[in-house]
């Protein structure tokens, strides 16, 4: 069932103009990424269900992602099927903690003391035992995914804006 619902999603982002352009060698943007990867089926739901999906569609952005994985939601219990039951706003807010409004690779993800969030929150990007983290809790699984608009990073856990806690 979550094959079906990736594929009507990408389908029906395709048909309303969301992910567009031609079918060429040009590197694909940050949602393009997402949903292609298969390993971001609740990310890319959690954003389409709050009409975030352009935003890291923008060709004219920047932006660094902090890319959470299906597993990392499903710590929280969350899955394509259900994290849209989460109030809008609360999974905005989650959202827009995982992103930088600026393309920062690994090097300069670790040489930061601190990185400035779109919700205005900081994160805090630390080394422990030769892994890297955001947060604290966080660890950093694959880098310099390079986009079009930007970088993701992926990481293990769900980054929870600590206003939130």
């Amino acid at each position: 069932m979550r094959r079906r619902f990736t594929g009507a999603l990408l389908a029906g982002l395709i048909a309303i103009g969301i992910i567009a352009g031609p079918a060429s060698a040009a590197t694909p943007n940050i949602a393009e990424i997402a949903i292609a990867n298969g390993n971001f089926t609740t990310l890319v739901t959690a954003l389409s269900c709050t009409g975030l999906v352009p935003a890291v569609s923008d060709p004219n952005a920047s932006l660094t992602v902090f890319a959470p994985t299906d597993a990392a939601f499903r710590r929280l219990g969350l899955t394509a099927n259900n994290v849209c039951r989460l109030p809008k706003q609360l999974l905005t807010n989650i959202l827009t903690y995982h992103v930088a409004g600026k393309k920062l690779l690994a090097a300069d993800v670790l040489a930061a003391r601190r990185i400035k969030m779109l919700d205005g929150l900081y994160t805090f990007p630390s080394v422990r035992h030769g892994n890297a983290y955001i947060d604290w809790y966080s660890k950093i699984v694959a880098t310099d995914i390079v986009a079009s608009n930007g970088v993701i990073h992926v990481i293990d856990h769900v980054l929870i804006p600590y206003r939130l806690w």
